[in-house]
């Protein structure tokens, strides 16, 4: 049974903050937790403007999503994922579980990707085959990025967070959001 989500009405002053930030179904749930809730949703909207492409972050998070059956991600990313210029047949693909997309850089992230889940009890994934197309400092993203959307995927499912009714320009809001951090950690001296 899913968890009932504070309505927006009666979020305290931070967990309104958080909402504002990103008015969606998941900083409702994010506004349960408290402190951690506008850190979490900065660290989500943190790989937006880190060193990876948007096409490889957003087929990272669609082959997490896919893996863990976190529709919520699915549902809002695969507009995200068109938008960074993956067709919708490699999208189809990802979310299939297919393990060749006719290009050797996508077959090595997702293998990667596919290999970080499997290991998640431990070990690691080896890092030989990605390094071929990726620096280190993608590589550690794609970890930390992989990582935070299991970590969503966990709350979202184990929560029912479902997602939200009507049509929602996630791009915008995400970049809105993005942009609102930015501003808050420049003015912080960050």
């Amino acid at each position: 049974m899913a968890v009932r989500l504070p309505d927006v009405a009666d979020l305290d002053p931070a967990g309104r903050e958080v909402y504002d930030l990103f008015p969606a179904n998941l900083s409702r749930g994010l506004a349960m937790t408290g402190s951690s809730a506008k850190p979490y949703l900065a660290l989500g909207l943190s790989f937006r403007t880190g060193v990876l492409s948007p096409e490889t972050r957003e087929s990272v998070i669609l082959r997490v999503g896919a893996v863990t059956s976190a529709e919520y991600e699915i549902h809002h990313h695969v507009g995200e994922a068109r938008d960074a210029g993956i067709s919708d047949s490699a999208i189809g693909n990802l979310l299939s579980g297919a393990t060749s997309f006719g290009d050797r850089r996508v077959d090595v992230l997702v293998a990667f990707v596919d290999a970080l889940l499997a290991r998640i009890k431990g070990g690691g994934a080896d890092t030989a085959r990605i390094q071929e197309f990726y620096s280190d400092n993608e590589i550690a993203e794609i970890v930390l990025l992989t990582g935070h959307y299991v970590m969503t995927a966990l709350f979202i499912n184990t929560l029912g967070i479902v997602p939200e009714e009507g049509d929602v320009d996630t791009a915008s809001v995400l970049a809105q959001a993005t942009a609102k951090l930015d501003r808050e950690r420049m003015m912080d001296g960050r």
